[in-house]
């Protein structure tokens, strides 16, 4: 067993990027740690456990890590890493789950930049092996394993607060739902206007969380603050996502902008909203993100198959489907949905908002 005093683990947070130090990333950024940790052995993972791990080969592709206060270093071989034991399930990232047993000196990998450690499974192409690390110990305090569930904020159970949401979905990740939360929360809160934000499932990482604040959300809030370090983990969404609202809804904001993460479908769990007939009922509109025609097609159909019509709420399509005019025409003469780039018409977008506000 090892022992950190709270004057090592100062000195481990005052390294300059880029160095070979010690590094906490985000996702394991608990203001314990501040005072002093032990490294133990033999402890039975689990999805949450907070890790050390020694940085043997930098993926130059995928190669940073996102620290506590969510600024991006680029690792280096020999540095020392604190992450959280987590899954992730991406299309366009790597996959990886939590060991079933973990010992001193045994291979794990870098999951996500948010500092997501687990076994690699799969990758993308176009980024190859995740960086990987050496397992150097569970983190410890009194012979305990740090967890986040031990951090996590309560959930909340009860009928949900009347606050309207603005229900950002996309058909997979990387297609623009961030962007269009950034845009209303920017046109709306420039307005007068009181606007929190969540955002729902995915692995955790604090930059599209920042990236809202930046754009004048009030509150912002993610799965990660209920001890999940990714939506992956959970067979249901439904508790983590009441419970936001819950927590988006104090202090009486005019709206929720609420980023779904990830896809509809996939690893992620976003579908099993779906089953939560009075949360739905809070969407005062819904925008799809897509990258294509034939994944909004597939987005619309299976919105339908939910109860979720142009008739019912209102509805848009964003994202990279609507870079082109071309994507926009096609989508509001065949469907009968609005369709806005968030980047190019930011006016139109605002302007579907404003009509279901009023």
């Amino acid at each position: 067993m090892y022992f950190y005093n709270s004057q090592q683990v100062a000195a481990m947070d005052n390294m300059a990027a880029g160095m070979a130090g010690n590094l906490t990333s985000s996702c394991a950024g608990l203001p314990v740690l501040r005072e002093g940790f032990q490294l133990a052995d033999g402890v039975i993972p689990v999805s949450g456990n907070l890790v050390m791990g020694l940085v043997k080969e930098v993926n130059p592709i995928y190669p940073g890590l996102e620290l506590e206060d969510g600024t991006e270093v680029v690792l280096e071989k020999g540095n020392v890493v604190i992450g959280v034991l987590g899954s992730r399930r991406a299309l366009h990232g790597f996959s990886g789950r939590v060991p079933d047993s973990l010992e001193i000196g045994q291979p794990l990998h870098l999951l996500n930049k948010g500092g997501v450690i687990g076994e690699c499974t799969a990758f993308n192409r176009s980024l190859e092996w995740p960086t990987s690390l050496e397992f150097l110990g569970t983190v410890t305090r009194n012979g305990e394993a740090l967890n986040l569930n031990q951090f996590a904020r309560p959930m909340h159970t009860g009928t949900l607060p009347e606050v309207p949401m603005v229900m950002i979905l996309g058909t997979c990740m990387n297609a623009g739902k961030t962007t269009v939360a950034r845009q209303i929360i920017e046109v709306f809160t420039g307005r007068g206007l009181t606007i929190n934000a969540g955002k729902v499932a995915g692995v955790a990482c604090k930059r599209d969380l920042l990236s809202m604040s930046k754009s004048g959300a009030k509150t912002v809030m993610s799965f990660h603050e209920f001890g999940i370090p990714s939506s992956s983990d959970t067979e249901s969404l439904l508790p983590v996502a009441r419970s936001l609202h819950h927590g988006l809804s104090r202090g009486e904001p005019d709206f929720i902008v609420m980023e779904m993460g990830d896809g509809i479908l996939g690893g992620y769990q976003v579908s099993t909203l779906f089953e939560d007939s009075e949360y739905i009922s809070r969407a005062m509109c819904t925008i799809v993100c897509a990258n294509d025609l034939m994944g909004t097609w597939g987005a619309l159909q299976w919105l339908q198959s939910a109860g979720i019509t142009p008739r019912s709420s209102p509805i848009l399509v964003s994202g990279p489907v609507t870079d082109s005019g071309e994507g926009v025409d096609y989508i509001e003469q065949n469907w009968s949905v609005a369709a806005a780039n968030a980047l190019d018409s930011k006016g139109k977008l605002c302007q579907f908002i404003d009509k279901v506000v009023k």
